[in-house]
């Protein structure tokens, strides 16, 4: 599975056999905004936990954002949600794969259905990969030579 799924970037792990499913990042450069994000994040937090997903809300004070992003790619985590100030204001959370790099913003009314959806689809896109891989690698041979 590691071989398979890994990249230059560390692990990159199945929704279905990750250890944490999504990891959720406050993006706070101020402290007039931290009360509100964290807030909201926590919210977001017990919803998803709810839902029956695996999610670990990082709200470390002594790391930046990038660190984080970077922390959590390494261990694999297939989703990562990300809370601004701006993305508050809109009452969206930018979401992030892991497989594919790939962002897109999401309502917050949305991210009970979409969240178990997308990850759901992301282990799809990987499984398919993987036999696309595998497939590619098989050698028919009709003689001993």
């Amino acid at each position: 599975m590691i071989m398979i799924h890994g990249d230059n970037k560390g692990l990159v792990l199945p929704p279905k056999v990750a250890q944490t499913q999504v990891v959720l990042v406050p993006i706070v450069y101020k402290e007039d905004d931290q009360t509100a994000i964290n807030s909201r994040l926590e919210d977001i937090h017990k919803q998803l936990k709810n839902a029956g997903l695996r999610v670990v809300y990082d709200d470390r004070e002594n790391y930046n954002p990038g660190w984080k992003f970077n922390h959590w790619e390494v261990k694999g985590v297939p989703l990562r949600i990300e809370l601004g100030k701006k993305d508050f204001e809109k009452e969206e959370v930018r979401v992030v794969r892991r497989d594919t790099g790939a962002k897109q913003q999401m309502k917050w009314s949305d991210l009970l259905a979409m969240i178990p959806q997308l990850l759901e689809t992301i282990h799809e896109d990987m499984y398919s990969k993987a036999v696309k891989e595998r497939d590619a690698r098989i050698k028919d041979t009709d003689t001993w030579e």
